[in-house]
């Protein structure tokens, strides 16, 4: 899928509705200039009524982590490209939320290409492992061999830095070992010291 311009991806994004299993609208957190994009999984089911990613739970988490290395939400939300893996949310599964299938996964990645694309950034921020498992080349990996490092790819012929960071859901146990909260704190090291995010700063 190809776009015009900026203005016809942003319509074509929150007009989507090419999942039929997904359930509500697509989220947007899409700014028109920026070097950083992060990556989340996928909305949870009270994002739509915010009308903009993590603004439940997780946020509160994820924003608390930011704002520790001196990046205020307002800040962030602004100068940040919040993209994600699915843009809808999935709905319930048994335990928290229905994970996205690949078919699901493979429509929405037009949006993501094109902000790349677009933006060409030079550092991204996936949040979670479905968002890490877009960037990682070795599929068979623990966060432990991830969060707290920093990487290089190419993608959609772009070359940036990642710097992924654990999910903010209180489901994620790993948050709260002593190796996640340590390497977590690393990952934040590493984010504050990036040049990009010193722009933020």
């Amino acid at each position: 899928m190809q776009f015009k311009s900026y203005n016809e991806f942003i319509t074509t994004l929150h007009a989507c509705q090419k999942c039929k299993s997904m359930q509500g609208n697509p989220i947007v957190g899409s700014v028109k200039k920026t070097k950083v994009i992060s990556i989340g999984q996928a909305p949870g089911i009270h994002e739509e009524k915010h009308g903009k990613p993590f603004s439940y739970t997780a946020g509160k988490t994820l924003f608390k982590w930011f704002k520790s290395i001196g990046i205020e939400e307002e800040i962030y939300r602004r100068k940040v490209n919040m993209s994600a893996v699915c843009r809808c949310f999935p709905g319930k599964a048994k335990t928290g939320d229905r994970r996205p299938s690949p078919e699901e996964i493979q429509n929405c990645s037009v949006y993501l290409k094109y902000e790349i694309e677009f933006h060409k950034p030079e550092l991204i921020i996936p949040i979670g492992k479905m968002a890490i498992d877009l960037l990682i080349t070795n599929k068979k990996y623990k966060l432990d061999d991830v969060i707290g490092r920093a990487f290089q790819r190419e993608l959609y012929g772009v070359t940036f830095d990642w710097i992924a960071l654990p999910h903010p859901s209180g489901l994620n146990v790993w948050n709260n070992t002593p190796s996640g909260k340590a390497l977590t704190g690393k990952a934040l090291a590493l984010l504050k010291r990036h040049p990009v995010m010193k722009e933020l700063i």
